[in-house]
């Protein structure tokens, strides 16, 4: 459908002012316009599918960007698990849903998902372009804490191998540390082993896995598959 004198101009102003997500409010503010007639152009626009709703009173171009979308309609939040791991080619597979780390519960949003860290945990992430997401390091971090929404612990294993020589194994290291989870340190360490990486490396996660015994992946049955070095049921 062909757009009016004025949508062009809207969407042509939108476009020149990098302006990828914006609300009402927005468009009447860069328009100088009212928000009733500001809403009846988002509305016409919406219609003529030049513009589409990406969350609660937020709106984009069409073309935007499913990532730099996720990154922007929650704040704070960053793409990381799963999607952060495909985007760095560390994993083959593309998930139909868009992992995110965000400081405050939110629902799904439009097939955005948004995994809850505390403050002390949110770190770690660069601005790509529009997008904010989570560093390579981070990426697999994030991972480990919440297996499930990186595809278990056997996808991460597969892109911790992919990453090998991609990351900076010092900064994994200091993450899985600043991260204060026993359990982000023991599943990083198994893995590290079962990759036969240098046993420095190891020895610095070693010493700060504490006691008793958790699941190597918290979303499969207990085995009782026991490995005293890493405390760990070995469960996948």
């Amino acid at each position: 459908m062909q757009l009016s004198k004025l949508e062009n101009l809207v969407y042509e102003k939108l476009k020149k002012n990098n302006i990828s997500i914006f609300r009402i409010k927005d468009l009447s503010l860069l328009m100088e316009i009212s928000r009733t007639k500001a809403y009846n152009l988002v509305k016409a626009m919406k219609k003529k599918g030049v513009i589409k709703k990406v969350g609660k009173r937020a709106f984009a171009l069409r073309d935007t960007n499913e990532f730099v979308i996720a990154s922007s309609i929650n704040y704070p939040s960053y793409i990381s698990f799963w999607s952060a791991l495909s985007y760095y080619g560390f994993s083959d597979q593309m998930p139909k849903k868009i992992f995110l780390a965000t400081t405050k519960y939110t629902k799904d949003i439009n097939g955005f998902k948004y995994a809850t860290l505390s403050k002390t945990r949110y770190f770690g992430y660069t601005k790509i372009d529009d997008t904010v997401i989570a560093d390579k390091e981070k990426a697999i971090i994030d991972s480990l804490l919440f297996p499930k929404y990186a595809g278990g612990m056997k996808e991460i294993e597969k892109c911790l191998r992919a990453a090998i020589n991609e990351i900076n194994t010092e900064r994994l290291i200091e993450y899985a540390l600043k991260m204060k989870s026993k359990a982000v340190l023991r599943r990083l360490g198994f893995v590290l082993e079962h990759l036969n990486y240098k046993s420095r490396i190891i020895n610095k996660i070693i010493k700060k896995i504490g006691r008793g015994y958790e699941l190597l992946d918290p979303n499969l049955r207990k085995k009782n598959n026991l490995n005293k070095r890493w405390l760990l049921d070995v469960n996948w």
